[in-house]
Parts: C-alpha cells; structure tokens; sequence
C-alpha cells in the first residue's frame, strides 16, 4: 500500500509539477539570450574599458569643463572619502542582458581596469555599485544599477597649477568654481608665509577686488607627512594667515572664510616629492551667493 502510494505521488509529480519547472528553465533561458538592441548612434565605445560582454551602448555625453567629487576611499564607516577634480569629462551609459547585476559588473570591470594597468583606490557593491580608477592624470568612474552602468572618463586639467594672476585665477573659478593658488608658499612645517608668497597674496586680491560680488573660502591642504591631526591644524593655520592678509589688502571679512582640510583631499601622488608639493596648496573655492 505505501509503495502504491508513493507511486500515484512520483506520477502527479510528472504531470504537473515537472513541465512547469522545465517552462520556468526554458524562460529564464530565453531571458538571458534576449537580443539587445543595436548601439546607440552618435557614441563611440570606450577604449579604456571597452563595453562588457552582453551589453551595448545606450547613450552618451561629453562637458569640455566637468567637475565631480571623486570616491577615493572608505572612511570606515562605510562612507566614501571623496576628492575634487575638474576636467574634460566623456560619460557613456550602457545597457547589459537580463540578469546582470551591480556585482558582477563592477566584477568585470575591476578586473579588466586592473589589467589595463589603472589603480583601484575604491570600489563598492550593494543594491548597486561603484568603481574609482585611476591612471595618471586619467581618471574612470564606473557606477551600476540593476543591469545598466555609465562609465565616466575624466582628464584631470593641469592649467589650473599655470593659474597664477588674478586673471587667470578668476577665468579658472568660472569654469571650475574654484583654483589653487600655489603662489602661496609657507615655510615648512609653519603657518608663516615663504617671502616669495607675496605676490600671489596681491593677485587673490586683485581677483577678488575686481569681482566684488564673490564670496570665497580660503581652504589649507597638506600632503601626508607627519600627524593627520597636526596636518589638519597646520592647514587650519596656514588659511587663517591668508584670511588675515587679504583683510589687511583690503578684502572685507564677510567674504572670506577659513576652512582646513588637512591631508585628507591630496590630488597627486603623495609618494612623490613632486605629488606632495602639489598637495600642499591653498584652494580659493567660490561661495554660492545668500
């Protein structure tokens, strides 16, 4: 009895349960082999990381004057620690089969960027995902959602570092909403300004005389060496004495304020004696008006 039992249940079993299985396999396989739609026209793949297997090209844009806030690394708290730049920018957007997800794009990616020879400071994956890499003055922004990403390739300007009159300087905070002064030099290791950091003293407030209706903050930068809360203080320091100059050339003080960001915002390679020269700056970042 127990064995006919069993019998009469393996039989309903193939009768009703088993086609709808195999229906569910043959679905999900046809889902997968969908055929995408051709590449958008008017957009041409990356070079850098060329388009993932089973995805094309949905859109695209370029910005001849682009700035982000570029994810360089974890805070440990789960939160990204970014880092200004400011370049040409090319975003292509692209669409992958049915399937994808944000892991196993960024996947693909990180791993072909790594072949490519790009350092990847950040990576991060959940309900989606995103990718920093970097190669010299090069930067690649990948970030996905569900089965689609963009990946952005920025070129770091170097024209900003030739910004040195108040001309330029201005033209720079146009384009980029703001721009390093690196005329301003300080002794090391002290807030006291190097003697020849004078004139650029005078350009930042020929710039700010000849555009009155700006508000700037006046930000310190380190590179890596030494405490980062001794770093922090030091930038502190260092903007305060340039607050205090540009008051006495005449700026009032109700357009000025001081920030440090310590080491925390290097834009070169702190490795480097040339990196961390460039990492030492003072930023005059442009105020939104009240």
């Amino acid at each position: 009895m127990r064995t006919h039992r069993l019998f009469e249940a393996l039989c309903l079993l193939a009768v009703f349960v088993l086609p709808a299985f195999a229906q569910d396999a043959a679905h999900d396989s046809a889902t997968a082999h969908v055929k995408l739609d051709a590449d958008a026209g008017g957009c041409a793949d990356s070079t850098v990381l060329p388009k993932l297997p089973f995805c094309r090209i949905d859109n695209c844009e370029k910005k001849e004057s682009d700035h982000r806030d570029i994810p360089i690394k974890d805070d440990g708290n789960g939160e990204p620690v970014t880092n200004p730049v400011d370049g040409e920018s090319r975003a292509i957007m692209y669409e992958c089969r049915e399937g994808s997800t944000p892991a196993n794009l960024v996947q693909q990616a990180v791993e072909a960027l790594r072949v490519a020879g790009f350092e990847v400071p950040y990576q991060f994956v959940d309900k989606e995902g995103s990718v920093t890499a970097r190669k010299g003055d090069l930067w690649v922004l990948f970030d996905a959602a569900s089965r689609f990403y963009t990946l952005t390739e920025l070129k770091a300007v170097s024209d900003l570092e030739s910004a040195t009159d108040a001309v330029a300087m201005a033209d720079a905070i146009e384009h980029y909403g703001h721009v390093p002064a690196y005329g301003i030099q300080f002794q090391p290791g002290k807030a006291d300004l190097a003697p020849e950091a004078e004139v650029a003293i005078g350009e930042v407030a020929a710039m700010l005389a000849d555009h009155p209706e700006w508000r700037v903050r006046i930000v310190g930068h380190t590179d890596n060496t030494g405490n980062k809360d001794a770093n922090m203080t030091l930038s502190m320091r260092r903007a305060g004495t340039v607050v205090t100059l540009l008051i006495a050339k005449g700026v009032k003080k109700t357009r000025l304020e001081v920030a440090g960001a310590g080491d925390g915002e290097p834009v070169a390679d702190n490795n480097t004696e040339t990196g961390r020269a460039k990492n030492r700056r003072i930023e005059i970042v442009k105020l939104q008006t009240p």
